[in-house]
């Protein structure tokens, strides 16, 4: 996810930078801005460019915007920000760093000849106060002055007047009592802010999958597994932009868990089904080591497969990863070799299973892994193969885009060997994922 430090240096460098690739807003402004100092005698400049957003509420109010001037020969552009409802807002030098976290920011580039080519930013005792006299969903009016520092000491004062017919984003889908509304304190950022229906379904859904998980981990642990990671339980801070028309998706950040919703366990060194997976790996490893004592010619195909094959089953028998994603479309799965095998569930579902499945990040055969993939809800299972030639497997889902905030289908991804996996599907709690897709 975006952090906001993160968000408000990619906008300040946005802004100094390429203020064409931000956010571009319909709305129209009659902005000015007037320079002085630093070789400056006074200069106003007409900021008839808008970017970023701006939103207001009952309780709450954001605004994260670049405006420019048309094309000629002295430019400005500036990056503005504030973060809450107060009708006077001080911009600093500390709240606009690029590492503070409260939205605030100001920066000004102007271009021209001479002293009218410099870039001025809030430093020392600097600070721009600005005076918002009217902040809704379609107007956006108030004043600025204080001080900058660009080649030397600036005086600045100006106007933000904005106004628009819409706003940009759509509402988002509904969950119980919520506002779909997107207010979006990420304008410029590559994801937006998630609406109110969002963060609750979004909660709801982890709340449901950790429910029925919680079975898995209890006896794996109790069995001498450890959990090493697990996805973080926080609150939604942001998703992809152009989702709003979609079903709900957990955005798949951590592709290489294979879903947005994980946890990864691993078996204690200490148990005795590690020490003999172990020790078959190490033997194997010492056989090639004494080979390549004698020449490195001398070390056997059979020798580093041998290797390779003990490595994977201690892979596969001592760590575990499973990983979840909802209302996913379907799925295509690269298998290097060994054929696919197709289960129909007793709970409702099937799982398909290969031996050699390409990582989530990608590469080749080297590290291709044993996979058990649980498809719930509409999807359409392949036809089971014993080839062990390579196959692209391709499991497709149907959703149905009016349900915007449901579970409609459900993705689970094992990896681990495939009486770990069949342990581990015997283990979940199915009525939690049937709960979840039922709406309860």
């Amino acid at each position: 996810m975006r952090n906001r430090t993160l968000t408000s240096f990619f906008l300040l460098f946005a802004a100094l930078h390429s203020p064409a690739k931000a956010q571009h807003i319909a709305a129209a402004s009659e902005s000015t801005i007037t320079v002085s100092g630093a070789g400056i005698t006074s200069e106003t400049y007409h900021l008839a460019q808008v970017y970023g957003d701006w939103f207001a509420t009952a309780t709450d109010a954001h605004a994260a915007l670049t405006l420019r001037t048309l094309p000629g020969a002295h430019q400005a552009q500036l990056a503005i920000g504030w973060d809450g409802k107060g009708p006077a807002q001080t911009i600093d030098a500390a709240k606009s760093d690029v590492h503070s976290a409260g939205g605030f920011q100001f920066s000004l580039h102007l271009t021209g000849a001479g002293p009218y080519s410099q870039s001025a930013q809030l430093r020392g005792s600097d600070a721009i106060t600005v005076t918002i006299t009217k902040m809704d969903s379609l107007t956006l009016e108030g004043t600025f002055s204080g001080s900058a520092t660009g080649a030397g000491p600036l005086t600045i004062s100006g106007v933000i007047k904005l106004h628009r017919t819409a706003t940009a984003e759509k509402p988002t889908g509904t969950f119980g009592n919520c506002d779909p509304q997107i207010y979006d304190r990420l304008a410029g950022a590559e994801w937006r802010s998630p609406s109110d229906c969002e963060v609750k379904f979004d909660a709801y859904v982890r709340k449901g999958l950790t429910a029925a998980l919680q079975p898995v981990i209890e006896t794996l642990t109790a069995q001498g597994w450890n959990v090493t990671s697990a996805v973080e339980p926080q609150s939604l801070t942001s998703i992809p932009r152009h989702t709003e028309d979609k079903p709900f998706q957990l955005a798949e950040q951590q592709t290489h868990q294979g879903g947005a919703f994980y946890v990864s366990l691993a078996l204690d060194k200490s148990s005795p089904i590690y020490q003999q997976y172990d020790s078959q790996t190490q033997a194997a490893m010492q056989q090639m080591a004494d080979q390549m004592k004698a020449s490195v010619a001398s070390v056997t195909k059979s020798t580093t497969d041998a290797v390779h094959d003990a490595v994977k089953e201690q892979q596969e028998h001592t760590t575990l990863q499973i990983g979840i994603a909802i209302n996913a479309p379907g799925a295509g799965i690269t298998i290097f070799k060994g054929g696919h095998t197709v289960t129909q569930l007793p709970a409702g579902g099937f799982a398909v299973s290969a031996p050699f499945v390409q990582a989530p990040g990608g590469g080749g055969e080297d590290v291709a892994q044993r996979v058990t993939y649980v498809f719930l809800g509409p999807f359409t299972p392949p036809a089971a193969a014993a080839s062990s030639g390579p196959e692209n497997v391709q499991v497709k889902g149907t959703l149905n885009n009016a349900r915007l905030m449901s579970v409609q289908t459900i993705r689970i991804r094992i990896q681990s060997g495939t009486e770990l996996a069949q342990q581990v599907i015997k283990l979940i709690d199915w009525s939690a994922l049937q709960n979840l897709m039922a709406g309860k």
